[in-house]
């Protein structure tokens, strides 16, 4: 037997050994082995309350379309999530469901698994994908039983349902709250500044010092304007009446006593006293400013409340339920033909390597 067909026979042996033979175990494997899986398909999608199905291009130069995907990568989030997992569990029993004998021991979960590889194995058996054209959410959710595929489907989609509605009614909530508190806390500085206001009115046993010092200081113009023409008609009667004349006496006296009074209110609107009626009135203007602008705080909080209590009804968001689970009757996967094939092609791409390989090595010696 010569060299080349030793070298023929080690590389049939090769062949048969790197081609041959994984693909003939695989084949048995997915052929008489390998356990069905069976694929429930739903089709979802995230809406607002508040959201128009009009003009959605122009809403999507604006953000609408980030917002959705967004949405979408929360819910696949939550899906793929412990939570999501603990629930399937506690409902179905799935790590049992899992681990079943029924399943081929490549196929199902090792009994071994801890929480996170059980966390991992379900992630592989249920794909979220998102559309970012339509934005429509696709669940598949894969199992060896077609019931099962079905009913794992639905509670997902009930439980990412209740999932979306408690987030959005949350932070609605607490979007209220906030304005709630800041409009009781507002109320509350009302209040204050009211009752400080009525205890200055009290105390001082005036409704208005601004408006009652505006009417003194009329009056005080009032009398120096009397004054003024008592004085001219003094004038004009001394012309032809003496000093000591009753006239003139009752007309001096007149004048003085307009003179003290002038001195007297004078001295209420701003002497020295601490009751001096404009320093009460600084102190009144201070309450009344103080007061209206808290009331002018409240009434916008107020209009505040009416606002987000709209706007936030308006971003409460529902999951729609485009498509419900469906019930397959095919197993889809494993994909044997396609396995295989790929299989195949590998392995002959590696076994042509090879050759190629150990001749350029073996040329090179030579």
């Amino acid at each position: 037997m010569n060299i080349k067909e030793i070298i023929r026979i080690k590389w049939n042996s090769a062949f048969l050994w790197m081609v041959v033979i994984p693909v003939l175990i695989a084949g048995i494997y997915y052929t008489f082995i390998a356990s069905e899986r069976y694929v429930s398909e739903s089709k979802l999608i995230v809406k607002q309350t508040g959201e128009s199905n009009t003009g959605s291009f122009s809403l999507a130069l604006f953000g609408a379309g980030n917002l959705a995907r967004e949405d979408a990568l929360f819910l696949k989030e939550y899906i793929h999530s412990f939570d999501m997992l603990d629930f399937l569990d506690k409902k179905f029993k799935l790590r049992q469901a899992y681990q079943d004998k029924g399943i081929d021991f490549i196929s199902r979960l090792p009994s071994e698994a801890s929480r996170e590889d059980f966390l991992e194995y379900y992630r592989k058996h249920a794909e979220v994908n998102f559309d970012e054209i339509s934005s429509v959410i696709t669940l598949r959710v894969q199992a060896f039983k077609p019931e099962f595929a079905q009913q794992l489907n639905q509670a997902i989609v009930e439980q990412s349902e209740r999932f979306i509605n408690a987030i959005s009614h949350k932070i609605a909530g607490e979007q209220m709250l906030f304005v709630e508190q800041e409009l009781a806390r507002t109320k509350d500085r009302l209040k204050g500044a009211q009752n400080r206001m009525l205890g200055f009115q009290n105390v001082h046993h005036v409704l208005d010092p601004v408006e009652q010092a505006k009417a003194m200081a009329g009056f005080i113009t009032q009398m120096e304007t009397g004054i003024a023409a008592q004085e001219a008609e003094l004038k004009n009667l001394l012309t032809y009446l003496n000093e000591d004349s009753y006239q003139v006496i009752a007309l001096k006296n007149k004048i003085e006593s307009l003179r003290q009074q002038i001195a007297k209110e004078k001295e209420r609107l701003s002497g020295s006293d601490s009751n001096r009626l404009n320093k009460i009135s600084a102190e009144f203007q201070e309450l009344r400013f103080d007061t209206e602008f808290i009331t002018d705080i409240y009434k916008a909080t107020l209009s505040a409340m009416e606002t987000t209590r709209v706007e936030a009804s308006k971003k409460l968001k529902n999951l729609v339920v485009l498509a419900s689970s469906t019930m397959p009757e095919e197993a889809e996967y494993p994909k044997r033909a396609y396995i295989l094939a790929t299989m195949f092609v590998v392995l002959m791409l590696v076994y042509g390597i090879a050759r190629l390989t150990v001749a350029t090595i073996k040329e090179h010696r030579e």
